[in-house]
């Protein structure tokens, strides 16, 4: 077996409840691929600095890429480095802002274990033949809270939000040291629908982003004398049928992206 599976109900429960969370234990990862996942958590120590949070703080790391999948051939190809891009009406903290992260390292982007994850997380959402013969823009943000004796550490200081993507999967890499740092997940009334807490590395949420909103908590540690620190990687789907593959130019790239990522277009469900 060389592809991550599951037996968990992920497309039947996502396409009725518009959001699923898939705990650690569903997620059967071959063992080829446990050397490769221990370097993707390791390559959290290796995020940049969020240089985008108001009022000099300093709680969040991360790294961020753009890719170009085409599902029925599996092909995934990672954009140039490029900023990433949301609308103020969609982040009303840090929108309307080309921001600047690092981009993936190169091994990341290559890493097996990422790209199986990619294909895993696609194959699991409630979508039409005819949309899975499309291509789909993918960005993976690779992010790391940090929160202080002094200083909370806040993963979505927009407060309630959509992503602007079709579907977003949140996969837990690693929890130290914290207390709070739930997921609310909200309907579009940003009525609380359910809060969870991920615990456990690949402890996931699955969200049909345009049908639901989410929230995380704020984090603190439970022991003051060290850092908490919450790892996790955001992949996120957004339906681009005339999306055009890589230039390797990154302005030719960002003009390609920023001409489909608004809106996304709408995704066919399978029914």
């Amino acid at each position: 077996m060389k592809e991550i599976t599951t037996s968990y109900s992920i497309s039947s429960k996502l396409k009725n409840k518009k959001y699923v969370i898939v705990p650690q234990k569903e997620f059967i990862i071959p063992e080829y691929l446990n050397n490769y996942k221990n370097q993707f958590a390791k390559a959290f120590g290796e995020l940049g600095k969020d240089n985008y949070l108001k009022d000099g703080r300093s709680f969040r790391y991360r790294r961020f890429q753009y890719f170009y999948f085409l599902p029925e051939s599996g092909k995934i190809v990672a954009y140039a480095k490029t900023p990433y891009y949301q609308p103020a009406e969609i982040n009303k903290y840090a929108g309307d802002l080309d921001r600047k992260f690092e981009s993936l390292n190169s091994k990341i982007i290559s890493s097996p274990f990422l790209q199986e994850l990619i294909r895993f997380d696609f194959q699991q959402l409630p979508i039409s033949e005819e949309d899975k013969s499309h291509s789909w823009m993918v960005d993976i943000h690779q992010i790391r809270t940090v929160a202080t004796a002094v200083e909370s550490g806040e993963a979505t200081p927009e407060g309630i939000h959509h992503d602007e993507n079709d579907f977003v999967w949140i996969h837990l890499i690693s929890r130290e040291n914290v207390t709070g740092g739930s997921n609310d997940i909200y309907n579009n009334e940003q009525k609380l629908l359910e809060s969870c807490t991920l615990s456990k590395n690949m402890d996931s949420i699955v969200f049909w982003d345009p049908k639901v909103m989410h929230a995380v908590t704020s984090m603190h540690p439970k022991d003051h004398t060290r850092n908490a620190i919450r790892d996790v990687v955001l992949i996120c789907f957004t339906h681009c049928p005339d999306l055009e593959p890589p230039t390797g130019n990154p302005i030719l790239d960002y003009i390609e992206i920023k001409a489909n990522i608004n809106p996304p277009a709408l995704v066919k469900q399978s029914f």
